[in-house]
């Protein structure tokens, strides 16, 4: 993570931002592509136009508030739609721990590719992922913790 990203005032606790060129070179590797993704999810969120409004829009950490404001959508819209791509494993959820105020739950697209396949009659989808770091390992671990209280 980069300074540029860390206020004195705040514990990032985000994946590294990553920008469009960096994400295009990801090559998929037995361990960044999920090969277990749940078919009906994955295409009941992409065949959704408000979540695909949403993934186009999430190019690194965004806020709800934020999406809100981008996508011209009602909060509870907002919300409803990024459980539903939570669901299908297309958006992580991160917390950002602030020292002087409520913590910040921030959204980031998890994915680079989608696959669909078709072998012997039976459709399969299987979804390439960005690299992560040690950074990115313990914000999703923050993240799971929190879920788990």
């Amino acid at each position: 993570m980069t300074e540029k990203n860390v206020e004195w005032d705040r514990f990032p606790v985000i994946p590294t931002p990553r920008n469009s060129s960096e994400t295009a070179s990801v090559r998929a590797t037995a361990s960044d592509t999920d090969q277990s993704a749940d078919l009906p999810a994955v295409l009941g969120s992409l065949e959704d136009e408000k979540c695909r409004t949403i993934l186009s829009v999430l190019d690194g950490p965004t806020s709800a508030t934020e999406l809100c404001e981008a996508c011209g959508m009602a909060s509870s819209t907002v919300y409803r739609k990024l459980e539903r791509l939570g669901e299908a494993k297309l958006v992580r959820e991160y917390t950002e721990v602030r020292r002087n105020g409520p913590n910040a739950t921030l959204y980031e697209r998890d994915f680079t590719r989608i696959a669909l396949d078709v072998e012997d009659g039976e459709f399969s989808v299987s979804i390439e992922r960005p690299e992560t770091d040690a950074t990115d390992r313990m914000a999703t671990f923050w993240s799971e913790m929190k879920e788990e209280s």
